[in-house]
């Protein structure tokens, strides 16, 4: 099963989107305790669904996260999870951070979004046309910032998913 670490970001606007099982579906679900502070911090009566699993980062992938996060780099979530994905030797590294997104790639890291995810469930038939439609207008609604031109490419993309 695919190992897939998540910063806050994916979290949130999946939920927001009324989206977040989509995580379930891409594989084993870890993040580490900044995030889930950062999640009880954005929705404090939200509870963690049993699927997310709370990582503790060990040496030296926690001294690298501090590292990250004191130069300024990347925010506390983004630095642990990047830290853990590396320690997990993670399959896919979510988030919907640009800067984080680079840096991640820069690591050689696979970076997937919210979005990805989405397109990625549609893709492999765990959501029919109307599911997916719904859920990149809910996505789109969301506190994630998502382009026109993003918004219009994922529309195609949706469109030659199901294309008949």
């Amino acid at each position: 099963m695919r190992q897939v670490v998540c910063d806050t970001g994916p979290v949130l606007h999946l939920l927001e989107a009324q989206a977040v099982e989509l995580l379930q579906l891409a594989g084993n679900i870890y993040i580490p305790k900044a995030v889930t502070d950062e999640l009880a911090y954005l929705m404090p009566k939200w509870q963690l669904p049993s699927w997310i699993r709370v990582e503790t980062l060990t040496q030296p992938f926690a001294k690298q996260a501090t590292v990250w996060y004191q130069a300024g780099l990347l925010d506390l979530g983004e630095a642990e999870a990047m830290a853990l994905a590396r320690l997990l030797k993670a399959d896919w590294f979510l988030t919907d951070d640009a800067a984080a997104r680079l840096f991640a790639q820069s690591l050689e890291l696979e970076v997937h979004g919210s979005l990805g995810v989405l397109l990625w469930a549609a893709a492999i038939g765990h959501l029919d046309r109307e599911q997916a439609e719904a859920a990149l207008d809910r996505l789109s609604q969301t506190s994630l910032w998502l382009s026109k031109h993003i918004l219009d490419e994922a529309s195609t993309a949706l469109q030659e998913i199901f294309k008949e």
